[in-house]
């Protein structure tokens, strides 16, 4: 039986009932998102924070839906990973050193971005792929004997890297 074989009250019946499953819809969805955004961004997240990692020479920055500022100063910088979904991600290694002559990050921004301050005396190498993104390197280096490698990928997000 299709709507045109209905009579006229059986059809306004089935709009209403139609209507009413829509917007039962649209409201679960809604809710689910506020529940969510609340989780993420709630004071028990790291969601939003700036914080400083003086003696790591390894570690992993994530945020969702968020911001995470971190600056770092380990004397023994080895590799660090970056992921930001529809958030941002600042990284400053002014004030490190990096253990031997090469370090890795790796970078994962999707619908994000990730900015990196590094020294003057470290070279980058970028192996980043963007798709329907952006990567801007505006570093200048005095120095190539330490080279910083930063490989991922950004996907309709951007990657800063300045010193």
């Amino acid at each position: 039986m299709t709507i045109d074989d209905m009579s006229k009250p059986q059809q306004k019946r089935y709009e209403r009932r139609t209507s009413d499953s829509f917007l039962r819809t649209i409201a679960l969805i809604l809710i689910a998102a506020a529940v969510v955004f609340l989780v993420v961004n709630g004071p028990e997240s790291n969601a939003s924070n700036r914080e400083s990692l003086p003696n790591e020479p390894t570690f992993s920055s994530t945020a969702f839906l968020g911001g995470i500022e971190r600056r770092i100063s380990a004397l023994d910088f080895r590799d660090a990973e970056a992921s930001a979904f529809m958030g941002g991600v600042k990284l400053d290694f002014r004030d490190a050193e990096m253990e031997g002559n090469e370090a890795e990050i790796d970078v994962s921004a999707i619908m994000g971005g990730i900015e990196i301050r590094v020294p003057r005396t470290w070279t980058v190498i970028n192996h980043v792929t963007p798709i329907m993104g952006g990567v801007e390197d505006h570093t200048h280096s005095t120095d190539g004997n330490k080279r910083l490698v930063i490989e991922g990928t950004v996907l309709m997000g951007g990657l800063t890297i300045k010193n």
